[in-house]
Order: structure tokens, then C-alpha cells, then sequence
């Protein structure tokens, strides 16, 4: 396999960009010819990311996130862009809640899925990268 990337705009409208998202993925899993597995454990990662994107830091007005899909015979990643509100790093890790609480474990989902999961603000742009290692054939 060679080294495959693609960009994708997702609307910041929650029921689009999410449409967006799945429709991307879609299009770039037949391409990039990785094991179902990983597919799905990175699907189900960058969802909990661009969910929280959408819900947390953008409006409906703001500008469309953009989304970069790269894939490698090593490694699949996923850097995401907003201009949206910043968003503050937990002191230690990304942690699940209590049990009784009924949101805020998304973040804490994709990094136990995901090999590295990073944000850093940068300006007035929140910048993500999400990295999940293949194994070697």
C-alpha cells in the first residue's frame, strides 16, 4: 500500500458534518485497503472527536471544519481544524466520568482506542490529531 491523503470539509450544522464524516470515511476506506478492525476502531474514534467538535466548540455559523485522512502502510491519521472555542487539556488524561453521568466520554474513547490522540491551539484554530498504528502484515 502506498501513502493515501485526502481532505474533506464537514459542516459545523451537527446533523451535516456528521453526514460528512461517514460519507468521507466511505469514500476513503475502499482506497486505503486496511483490515476491517482497524476501520471500525478508527471510525468509531474520530466520531467521538468530531461529535465533541461539533457539539462543544463551533456554532452553525462558523467556518466548515476541515478534515485530513492519511493513511500509510504504518499508521492511520486524522488531523481536524476548527476555528472554534478552545478547549482546555485535562491536567492528567483523558478520563472517563462517573457512571451516573450521562455524557463525557467520548474524548476518553477515542484515546483508549487510538494510539495517539493530541490537541494544541494554535492561534484561533483548535488543531487534533488522531493516530491509530497498523500492525504489519
Amino acid at each position: 500500500m502506498q501513502r493515501i491523503e485526502r481532505h474533506y470539509e464537514l459542516s459545523t450544522v451537527p446533523s451535516a458534518g456528521i453526514e460528512q464524516l461517514h460519507a468521507a470515511l466511505a469514500a476513503f476506506w475502499p482506497e486505503a485497503a486496511v483490515a476491517t478492525e482497524a476501520q471500525i476502531r478508527f471510525s468509531t474514534a474520530l466520531a467521538e472527536v468530531v461529535a465533541n467538535i461539533l457539539q462543544h466548540a463551533v456554532r452553525v455559523n462558523d467556518a466548515p471544519i476541515q478534515l485530513r485522512l492519511r493513511c500509510t502502510p504504518y499508521r492511520i491519521e486524522a488531523r481536524l481544524v476548527d476555528r472554534g472555542r478552545a478547549w482546555h487539556l485535562p491536567a492528567t488524561t483523558f478520563s472517563l466520568p462517573a457512571d451516573d453521568e450521562e455524557s463525557g466520554r467520548g474524548l476518553a474513547i477515542a484515546s483508549t482506542i487510538l494510539d495517539t490522540l493530541q490537541y494544541r491551539r494554535f492561534r484561533d484554530l483548535n488543531c487534533w490529531r488522531l493516530v491509530l498504528a497498523l500492525k504489519p502484515n
